[in-house]
């Protein structure tokens, strides 16, 4: 039987958080893509608070996509994740981090009324 005090939760394994900071540290500047994505996913599950606008801002690259121009299904998720990440973003961030909630909703509400557009 396990005990009470185990975390339901307990996020992602070590070795991948590991790896995600590994690949921070040999990338450039900023990490996009697909790869961006997952390593941001991986350390925004650890801390929320320090990797939201990271895991926002790669999001909302990859939901503008081409290969996503004809899935509309894909970039309402991306951004719905991004809305949620930037939920994250602390108060006190730098105006352009801060705005990107807004910016996601934003985009969001385009999609959905292309979608509704005959």
């Amino acid at each position: 039987m396990k005990g009470t005090d185990e975390n339901p939760n307990p996020g992602p394994h070590p070795d991948l958080v590991l790896r995600a900071r590994i690949q921070l540290l040999i990338g450039d500047r900023w990490l996009d893509g697909e790869k961006g994505m997952r390593v941001y996913r991986t350390l925004f599950a650890v801390n929320p608070r320090g990797y939201a606008y990271h895991l926002t801002r790669v999001l909302l690259d990859l939901s503008r996509h081409p290969r996503l121009a004809h899935l509309p299904d894909a970039r309402r998720a991306l951004l719905h994740e991004a809305v949620d990440a930037a939920a994250h973003i602390p108060a006190d961030a730098p105006w352009y981090q801060t705005g990107y909630q807004q910016y996601a909703r934003s985009a969001l509400t385009r999609l959905d009324q292309d979608d509704r557009t005959p």
